[in-house]
């Protein structure tokens, strides 16, 4: 399996077979035990899911090439979703419809620009400020890299996008977020479980009443960023509608930022710092990258469209570590896919990480080199072969600022300290929380550096 052939596909009734049923137990031990079924089973197979419906597995370049061409015309992410929807939104069915096709597709050319970039090119040194501020503490002692990652990411996000700290509110929107995502996904096996804990009610009213507050606050402050943020643009463009229902969709909007760059981010930079700690010769070349910048005058985006072994450590991260191995989506319309039949109401997950761990796309692919991404290799242009943020219409809006962030932080923490395992030899353990997250006892000592570099 793994060549780069097109996925053949018609549309409509047809008698071909199901989808074959995948044993996992030989390759339940396996890291990546969904590459072993991809090679053995192909790019379509059936996955049993202890006495519920199998679930259709689509893995491989080639899936990963037909769903970003064609998810809209067969698939909807409604219905699975629904849920999480209801949890983050007073107007559920509308969220919820905007999930497919051609609306999907005008949600987001509408935000398009909300989520750019753009937005926080110009505000790189307050995000290198914030990195500062949320790690002054660090130096001699054991950091927890997960935790202060998200505290950290959490600052830059508020501070960045809405104007306002999250502050004491981080630990609500991580139980808000995690419970929600584990209903949604049906971590656990019992659809709602999570949702009536105690904890999980407090959370929901914490993260309202932060919702709230940042409102409250635009309201007396406009624009606290020196420009128009996330909140003052939605204040603008919901003056049209009635005050009750402009105050409670806006009370809504600071959620947002919080709940998709959290964890995400985070689980990022912690897997980016572990990458770099275990690969002595990337860390070397990165950190010679970023001493130069720094020594040059403040970093810039324009310094950072210039360092290419940052932005490869980054993308191999992404690559070697995806914190979203794939998404889930059902089956809207019938069609045959490479010669077996996918019926409505199948649910599917598009492995669409995969491809990240296939030799034939990427030679040694659990090694960690940060130049598969430069001339001449470019290995991640193949097609379908790099995927970290989704997949054509589904693909995250933010991935732009993500990456803006986890440039400008990573080189920040490297300006100042020189970080060391800690213990000395870790090995790392990835966990799911309900995203893949390197583990709690991953902690780092940091140490101050003697080089000063410009603020």
């Amino acid at each position: 399996m793994g060549e780069q052939q097109a996925l053949l596909w018609t549309g409509g009734e047809s008698d071909a077979p199901l989808p074959p049923l995948a044993d996992p137990a030989p390759v339940a031990h396996e890291e990546r035990p969904l590459v072993a079924l991809y090679r053995a089973y192909g790019p379509v197979f059936r996955l049993p899911r202890g006495g519920r419906e199998p679930e259709v597995i689509l893995a491989g370049p080639e899936a990963n090439v037909f769903m970003a061409r064609h998810e809209d015309e067969f698939f909807t992410t409604r219905e699975q979703w629904e849920q999480f929807d209801a949890a983050i939104s007073q107007n559920t069915s509308r969220l919820s419809e905007a999930r497919d096709g051609e609306a999907n597709r005008k949600r987001r050319a509408a935000s398009g620009r909300q989520w750019s970039r753009v937005r926080i090119l110009d505000q790189i040194p307050r995000m290198i400020e914030i990195t500062r501020e949320c790690t002054q503490q660090w130096s001699s002692s054991s950091v927890p890299v997960h935790a202060s990652m998200r505290r950290l990411v959490a600052e830059q996000l508020g501070g960045l996008l809405l104007g306002y700290s999250p502050g004491e509110y981080l630990d609500d929107f991580v139980a808000y977020l995690n419970t929600t995502l584990a209903n949604t996904l049906d971590v656990s096996g019992e659809e709602g479980d999570h949702a009536d804990a105690a904890a999980y009610k407090r959370a929901v009213e914490r993260v309202n009443e932060f919702g709230r507050k940042v409102y409250a606050w635009h309201l007396e402050h406009p624009q606290p960023t020196g420009k128009p943020d996330m909140i003052d643009e939605a204040m603008q463009a919901a003056e049209r509608y009635p005050e009750p229902y402009r105050k409670a969709m806006l009370e809504r909007v600071a959620l947002g930022p919080m709940l998709a760059g959290i964890d995400t981010v985070a689980n990022s930079l912690s897997f980016m710092i572990y990458a770099l700690l275990a690969n002595p010769d990337a860390r070397r070349r990165v950190q010679a990258e970023v001493d130069a910048a720094f020594s040059d005058g403040p970093l810039t985006w324009e310094k950072l469209k210039r360092m290419p072994d940052l932005n490869g450590a980054m993308m191999e991260t992404l690559r070697r570590y995806p914190v979203a191995g794939g998404h889930n989506t059902r089956v809207a319309r019938p069609l045959t896919l490479a010669g077996y039949r996918l019926e409505p109401g199948m649910n599917v997950f598009v492995a669409m990480t995969v491809p990240h761990f296939l030799e034939e796309l990427y030679p040694h692919p659990m090694q960690f080199d940060i130049d598969r991404f430069r001339e001449p290799r470019n290995e991640h242009r193949q097609r379908g072969a790099f995927a970290p943020f989704g997949l054509g219409d589904h693909t995250c809006l933010g991935a732009g600022i993500a990456e803006v962030q986890l440039q400008v932080t990573m080189a920040t923490l490297l300006s100042m300290y020189s970080l060391q395992f800690d213990p000395p030899g870790y090995q790392l353990v990835i966990e799911s929380h309900p995203t893949p997250v390197p583990g709690n006892h991953f902690q780092v000592k940091a140490l101050e550096r003697s080089i000063s570099t410009p603020a």
